[in-house]
């Protein structure tokens, strides 16, 4: 039985091998991975831009596996070719969502195996195999490689359950990864899947819809399956066909990987879920969890894994925060605000609009989320203490003039209704969802979409501008020159001016605001409050 040296590796979002943006973000699958790993090898996690670390002791190691999505296939060919080109002779093996386009990765990328879909399974299955040098792969569900010169897939990918997910403590030993764990948001998994199993109700390349409402329908188990096989969900998103529908962690499990996390130096995190709000949802429902807005979001459970993690020493005494990401508007009401913001104070929280057009979302997107759900919630949220921020997006398939117009409309809406930020995005075709044949489209709508795209933008600037003078906790990084200001409770970056070369990396302080920009702002050094390799004197 050999004793394997595994290297894993965080390519996600590294697009064509660098960031463009939310640079203290780690995501976390690749944790994930290397926890499932580390029951039968010895593991070292790394970073995508620490990639020449692992090189130099290349000919140490067994198995890299990376972990990247469908846009970052360029930095994986960079990161697996400079591989190949040294003394590594080991096998390298590529999970994560890019795994779904196994058949391009394999075509193109010169990998020996691709994990597709969720890892925990598969994983265990072929890890013992590794070990024991055998060559029995067919056992190994959601496996694809070449053989022969054809590529072969042992299975389409499993869902991991619940109990099975409980079962991996993911890695937390950050501060062997991150030289400064203390900037960055650490992704913790809450939930896995999504409810929203509706679909787009028009006609496809391929699949065209018969209209047999089965995705509508209030039999949850009904709304799993697809006469003409469109996968589930908003037309752009892949998230339920790649995870399946929610399955929640205990709040123990969370506990005791934020603990664990806590004493590895991380200070900043963020409760993972493709929608906090559906938290234990699935236990108020018999069957699957496939209806996005019905029923309400479980409060008793959500008040008890929030009330766990914000008792943490840590993060009483204002150490550490937690954060959460992404919430369906249709969920929220007043009992979601008021436990929000009992706990979450301050903080950012994301919600999915893509529109202004509420029969384009529900009939085009399959997204049952009205501007009128996106306005009450950003209000309720406002009136308990948080900062909504609301996505929306171009170049959608079918997205016309007037769909172009109405979002523009809604812009004033959201102005109304207290919204800190739009962030507008572009479409990309993504593999595993209904519109992954459809590319982008914006010519015809250029002129809207530039109107739309100039509207946002003094939007975000007027919101912004509360920020003017005011003085705010960031965490600092220097990087190429420049130093980085990340509010404690996430919000724009900051540019600090006159403090480069200041060894400010990885201490805390406070800034004033200077200026503002669309995107970020700049700040004056005030103060250090906490530093890693300094007195606060010094």
């Amino acid at each position: 039985m050999l004793a394997l040296r595994v290297a894993v590796v965080d390519a996600l979002a590294r697009a064509r091998g660098k960031r463009y943006s939310t640079f203290d973000v780690v995501g976390a699958g690749p944790r994930v991975v290397a926890g499932i790993v580390e029951k039968y090898a010895e593991v070292e996690f790394y970073t995508y831009e620490n990639a020449p670390a692992l090189l130099s002791k290349a000919a140490d190691i067994d198995v890299v596996m990376i972990s990247a999505m469908s846009t970052d296939i360029y930095a994986v060919k960079k990161l697996v070719n400079r591989l190949r080109e040294s003394e590594y002779r080991g096998l390298i093996i590529l999970g994560g969502p890019i795994s779904f386009e196994y058949v391009k990765v394999l075509n193109e990328v010169p990998v020996d195996y691709v994990v597709v879909g969720e890892a925990e399974i598969p994983l265990t299955k072929l890890m013992p195999a590794l070990k024991n040098s055998s060559n029995d792969l067919v056992s190994v569900p959601g496996l694809a490689y070449r053989d022969r010169g054809k590529i072969k897939l042992t299975s389409s990918h499993v869902y991991t359950p619940i109990e099975v997910m409980e079962s991996i403590k993911p890695w937390t030993r950050v501060n062997e990864a991150f030289k400064y764990p203390q900037i960055y948001r650490f992704y913790v998994e809450v939930v896995r899947g999504c409810s929203n199993y509706n679909r787009p109700t028009i006609s496809l390349p391929g699949r065209e819809c018969i209209n047999c409402e089965k995705c509508r329908s209030p039999v949850l188990e009904e709304r799993l399956s697809c006469p003409m096989n469109i996968p589930p969900g908003c037309g752009f998103c892949s998230v339920p066909y790649m995870f399946g529908s929610p399955r929640s962690r205990s709040v123990k499990s969370v506990l005791n990987e934020v603990l664990e996390l806590l004493q590895h130096g991380a200070r900043r995190i963020v409760l993972s879920a493709p929608d906090f709000l559906d938290y234990m949802r699935e236990k108020t429902v018999k069957g699957p969890l496939t209806d996005p807005c019905y029923p309400p979001a479980n409060i008793d459970a959500i008040e008890e894994l929030l009330n766990t993690l914000t008792s943490i020493e840590e993060v009483k005494n204002g150490k550490a925060v937690v954060m959460i990401e992404n919430i369906k508007a249709c969920l929220v009401n007043e009992d979601v605000g008021a436990i929000l913001g009992k706990y979450l104070k301050d903080t950012t929280v994301h919600i999915g609009l893509e529109t202004g057009c509420d029969w384009f979302n529900e009939k085009f997107l399959g997204k049952p989320i009205k501007l009128k759900h996106v306005v009450n919630a950003a209000r309720i949220l406002r009136k308990y203490g948080l900062r909504p921020y609301v996505y929306l997006m171009t170049g959608l398939p079918f997205a016309t003039s007037e769909v172009y117009a109405e979002t523009l409309t809604a812009v004033n809406s959201l102005r109304e209704c207290g919204v800190e930020k739009i962030t507008l995005y572009k479409y990309i075709n993504l593999p595993a969802t209904a519109f992954e044949n459809l590319k982008p489209v914006m010519v015809k709508n250029m002129n809207i979409v530039s109107k739309l795209k100039k509207s946002i933008d003094l939007y975000n600037l007027a919101t912004k501008r509360r920020f003017l003078g005011e003085k705010i906790e960031v965490w600092f990084l220097e990087f190429h020159g420049k130093t980085y200001g990340y509010p404690v409770k996430h919000g724009p970056v900051v540019f600090v001016e006159d403090s480069y070369n200041r060894r400010l990396s990885g201490c805390r302080g406070l800034v004033k605001i200077t200026d503002i920009e669309t995107r970020f702002m700049k700040g004056r050094l005030v103060s250090v409050l906490e530093c890693p390799e300094r007195s606060q004197s010094s």
